[in-house]
């Protein structure tokens, strides 16, 4: 009895020797070896009045990008290939960049400009017409005031004092990345968060640009983005 349960485990121990070891791709393997494309994300700048706001990011890329994307190669080379559509017919199929992992993979550095990436420009019009009624055009009024002449109203025309804030799209050329954090990492998508510095427009302190105030000046500052990237074969 004892040789055959020392037989039993002998053969154990063979058949687990026998195992083929299941090795999980690492991070930069499975970056290699897919195409990844920029599905979502968001990027936060602050208003003229130093507040703080999250911008959709989809909405700020130009439709010919949209379905650009990018491939890590074996070598810390890469590229951004462009697809089907096109901002101009002239445009090479790819631009090559380089990168790199680095801290156990959670952070990337991004040389020459792995894709176009947008931001924002604002604008402040300190006054504007009320237009929400098109048709016949309507402002805002103020009606009842007695005129000079006795029996008649007069009607005072008045601008709306809301300022109309825009944001409008902008692509921040050759660039460079440094430390870009990686998270929510697998294999079908990953978040990459980094800043850019930047300028905007200020509107504290006596420069919202009203009568008797000084206009908004730019000042510089700092754009937030968080980037989500799916993959595709």
């Amino acid at each position: 009895m004892r040789y055959f349960l020392l037989a039993l485990s002998l053969i154990v121990v063979l058949a687990a020797c026998n195992q083929t070891p299941t090795v999980t791709p690492s991070r930069e393997n499975l970056m290699r070896s897919k195409k990844w494309r920029i599905s979502g994300g968001s990027m936060t700048v602050k208003t003229p009045g130093g507040k703080d706001t999250t911008l959709e990011y989809i909405k700020f890329i130009d439709t010919c990008y949209e379905d650009d994307y990018i491939k890590f190669d074996s070598n810390h080379f890469g590229a951004l290939f462009t697809a089907d559509k096109k901002c101009n017919p002239a445009d090479p199929a790819s631009r090559g960049f380089t990168w790199r992992l680095w801290n156990n993979d959670k952070y990337i550095d991004l040389y020459d400009g792995f894709n176009t990436i947008f931001s924002v420009v604002t604008t402040i019009k300190p006054y504007h017409f009320d237009t929400l009624e098109k048709s016949p055009l309507k402002l805002d009024t103020i009606i009842g005031r007695l005129d000079t002449i006795p029996g008649f109203t007069k009607t005072f025309i008045v601008l709306d004092t809301v300022r109309e804030l825009r944001f409008d799209r902008y692509a921040i050329p050759n660039f460079d990345i440094y430390g870009a954090e990686i998270s929510e990492f697998s294999e079908s998508s990953f978040k990459l968060k980094f800043s850019f510095k930047t300028t905007r427009l200020d509107s504290t302190n006596f420069r919202a640009g009203d009568p008797g105030n000084n206009p908004p000046v730019s000042v510089p500052d700092t754009a937030d983005y968080l980037l989500t990237f799916s993959s595709f074969n």
